[in-house]
């Protein structure tokens, strides 16, 4: 009797957990149709919204900004800025005039300020993006919060942002970021920057190179290539004659563009660390004329492999008399070391 009344007990416990998983399982099903359903209501209110809005907003960009507008809701807030600001970015000059007049007409700064406290950070994003694009000097301090984001891309619209803004108080404000914050792509930010202004970004780097860890030299460096010959010249010089580790140097070689500097290059070829040495010797390859040509030919001799590869590449260089220039070196060769890469360099290059 015992017997049966369990066996009934686990039965209907079977048939109530049953009845439980299937209730929920058509839950989980109903609650997938209404998302579904909620989503392509929203794709399709989006596809009527830009309809009726792109012509519009394209007629602004040529400076002809409609009369008859359609009302804004707040539901299609988002998908007005997204299609402003993707007209906004492919343009330059003039015609941003028609577009920020239309934004005006529907209050688009005032939707961008509410909707930086957004929860949603793409929301947030859009709304950075809509702010620079107007430049109102007024919203600066605004948009400034944002740098103190966690997030690097957050980060980096508000920095963008403050560059259409302000060029001159973005450099003054986001280069100290920049140098702070390991996280934060250094050619992205410094091509927002140079949009802007890029003189700005040269003056702030040839401030900061003396006083900066080498760590931070190694990593901002890299910018030397955006900025003109001559703030290129001047932070090269710069780094050349103060800093004192080897990563440092070989970077800036790396980068060096002008022959003024050649005695430097000619006396880092002699440094005690093999990088700094391959690094001289491509730069002599760059730049270098027949004065430099001994100290080339004296590095097929060094201890180091690659800086022997290097500075036969260089003599194999044009201005050095290319191919037959490097043969030629090769009978008056003592070394053992510098004909194997002789050889070796004109067999690389040999059809």
């Amino acid at each position: 009797m015992g017997s049966a009344s369990a066996s009934d007990l686990l039965v209907r416990i079977a048939l109530v957990t049953g009845l439980v998983a299937m209730a929920l399982a058509a839950a989980i099903a109903l609650q997938v149709l209404r998302l579904r359903r909620d989503r392509l209501r929203r794709q399709a209110r989006a596809e009527r919204f830009l309809a009726a809005w792109r012509p519009r907003v394209y007629d602004a960009a040529l400076g002809a900004v409609p009369a008859d507008l359609p009302p804004l809701s707040a539901e299609d807030d988002q998908t007005f800025l997204l299609l402003w600001n993707q007209v906004q970015d492919g343009l330059r000059g003039p015609p941003r005039a028609g577009l920020n007049a239309l934004a005006r007409r529907v209050g688009a700064r005032t939707i961008a300020l509410r909707r930086l406290g957004a929860r949603g950070p793409a929301a947030r994003l859009v709304a950075l993006r809509t702010l620079g694009h107007f430049g109102e000097a007024e919203d600066f301090e605004t948009v400034r919060v944002f740098l103190g984001e966690r997030s690097p891309v957050m980060c980096l619209a508000a920095a963008r942002a403050l560059a259409h803004i302000d060029p001159v108080r973005a450099v003054e404000v986001v280069w100290p970021r920049l140098v702070a914050r390991q996280d934060w792509p250094v050619a992205q930010v410094a091509t927002m920057l140079r949009e802007a202004d890029g003189a700005l970004v040269g003056d702030a780097l040839l401030r900061s190179l003396p006083a900066l860890a080498p760590a931070d030299r190694r990593r901002l460096l890299p910018l030397v290539a955006l900025l003109d010959e001559v703030r290129a010249g001047q932070a090269v010089a710069s780094l050349l004659s103060t800093a004192e580790d080897q990563d440092s140097l070989a970077v800036a070689l790396q980068h060096l563009r002008a022959p003024a500097l050649l005695p430097e290059v000619v006396r880092l070829a002699a440094h005690p660390a093999w990088p700094v040495r391959t690094q001289a010797a491509s730069a002599l390859g760059r730049l270098g004329g027949p004065a430099e040509r001994p100290c080339l030919v004296g590095l097929l001799s060094d201890p180091e492999w690659w800086v022997r590869y290097r500075a036969a590449q260089a003599l194999r260089a044009g201005r050095f008399g290319g191919a037959a220039g490097l043969a030629a070196l090769a009978p008056g060769l003592t070394d053992r070391f510098a004909r194997d890469m002789v050889a070796h360099v004109l067999a690389e290059g040999a059809p």
